[in-house]
């Protein structure tokens, strides 16, 4: 999941800008009860370049100091990522011991096994803390077909942001609960639309209309609150079955609607990724908008890891996602997580850097970690969530968890073997509406036709692989009998 437009950050490069290390002692308390493992050594990180990275980066004296490893620590955008590391695993040329995957990999990262499974780690080591972790986020990121593959080290769900100033001048009010509904949420960004405001003429929203990834994680968040599902039966149902059902009358509302806020969004936005997005709000002419969790923190800055506030640092809104009226509400669940590399010599040594990294205790000291400027809230643990040292902080917390515990990222964005096929397809499509080179429903009826092709060409249409009933009740049962 990325949250920052794509870039390289080498660990040599960091270093010379003089944003490496900044040990945690000043904290307070110990770090996770961990073991010597293997000595003195090396161990190589390699992490796609998201907020967790910086605090890492910053804290990691603290495990070198407790473990004698001595950490390489390297980040770079998630596209190079996924390159880098199928061309590792194919050709067994290890490149590092800790990998950050992504949930969409796991499935096929762990049945190639590239990475291990981290079952019997987690069973032997009480230090580990399965049952502080969110069920909704493991569920979602970390587990497939019964086995726990990565453990979350940053876990982001979707809220809306706006400009309270620019609101209460409006004279709207905006629920603090998530009791509105989608049109509800349009109604309130078109009476904010071309208002003036201190002198700026405001824009409603904002969207990330660039394909093919980041317009599928705006659009699916709108359109899995209105009801819409990707496939027949998939992940749960004691048979999967692919057959496409992406065009049904949900998702042509759903994408009407989202042409609609389009609309109301500066026109550039159709080129938007993650971070232009979220930094288009945070230069003060948008009045509201919805995005992963940490812009909640991130739009706070005027730009990417600068420490500088921007222009409604103080300014922010902060509520739950409207939901439509006949659904329950299903919030998008991403993030990234780390995972032991199959073809690494350190699995122990590995290990203890997965469960330091995200662990209650260093979670905390990410948080509390302010050399940018506290920029990191986005926790796997519901124990943070109610730490008052974090809430002065972070105050819209509470919120967050709320919106996490209604997540389901399998079904928002569905880890199936070829999602990332599908999602170029997908993407490709909706960033034609937008252009206004299709429409709402000839993209949709497009889009499945490609999808059932695509699937009927992997062979995934029939289904004729085993199938796993994956229901969030599965994973509490692992987690309870991993505890």
């Amino acid at each position: 999941m990325k949250t920052v437009s794509a870039f390289r950050v080498s660990r040599r490069s960091l270093m010379k800008s003089g944003a490496a290390l900044a040990g945690a002692a000043a904290l307070g308390g110990t770090f996770p009860n961990i073991v010597r493992a293997q000595g003195s050594g090396t161990l190589r990180v390699l992490l796609a370049g998201d907020p967790f990275y910086y605090a890492i980066e910053g804290l990691k004296d603290q495990f070198q100091q407790e473990t004698g490893i001595t950490l390489e620590i390297e980040a770079i955008s998630t596209e190079a990522l996924q390159a880098r590391l199928t061309s590792s695993f194919i050709s067994n040329e290890p490149d590092a011991d800790v990998i950050s995957v992504d949930q969409m990999w796991l499935g096929q990262y762990l049945e190639s096994k590239w990475i291990l499974p981290l079952n019997e780690f987690i069973k032997a080591d009480s230090d580990t803390a399965i049952d502080d972790f969110i069920p909704e986020v493991l569920y979602s990121m970390n587990t497939w077909r019964g086995q726990v593959g990565t453990l979350p080290v940053a876990s982001y769900g979707q809220m809306v942001l706006y400009r309270k100033d620019f609101v209460d001048e409006a004279g709207i009010k905006i629920p603090e609960d998530g009791s509105w509904t989608w049109s509800d949420y349009l109604d309130t960004v078109k009476a904010l639309h071309g208002k003036s405001f201190g002198g700026t003429t405001m824009s409603g929203t904002v969207l990330a209309g660039q394909q093919p990834a980041p317009v599928v994680h705006m659009f699916t968040q709108l359109a899995a609150s209105m009801g819409t599902r990707w496939f027949k039966s998939f992940p749960t149902g004691s048979a999967w079955d692919f057959t496409p059902t992406v065009d049904s009358p949900e998702n042509r509302e759903a994408l009407k609607l989202f042409l609609e806020l389009y609309k109301l969004s500066p026109a550039e936005s159709v080129g938007y990724n993650w971070f232009d997005a979220g930094m288009r709000f945070a230069k003060g002419d948008i009045g509201m908008f919805y995005w992963w969790t940490p812009y909640a923190y991130l739009c706070r800055k005027d730009g990417y890891m600068t420490g500088k506030d921007s222009v409604v640092a103080d300014k922010l809104g902060i509520v739950r996602l409207p939901k439509a009226p006949d659904h329950h509400q299903v919030v998008s669940l991403g993030g990234h997580s780390l995972g032991i590399a199959g073809n690494t010599g350190k699995r122990e040594a590995a290990w203890q850097f997965v469960k330091w990294a995200t662990s209650a205790k260093t979670q905390k000291a990410m948080a509390l970690y302010d050399k940018y400027g506290y920029q990191f809230s986005d926790f796997a643990r519901p124990s943070l969530y109610a730490d008052p040292d974090l809430l002065k902080i972070y105050p819209y917390l509470p919120g967050q968890i709320g919106d996490i515990r209604a997540g389901n990222g399998k079904i928002v964005r569905p880890p199936c073997p070829v999602y990332t096929t599908l999602e170029g397809i997908y993407g490709l499509n909706l960033n034609k509406v937008l252009t206004g080179a299709m429409t709402p429903e000839a993209c949709l009826s497009e889009t499945s036709t490609f999808f059932e092709t695509i699937l009927k060409g992997n062979f995934l249409i029939p289904y004729q692989q085993a199938s796993y009933d994956d229901t969030l009740e599965a994973t509490k049962a692992l987690m309870a009998s991993l505890a």
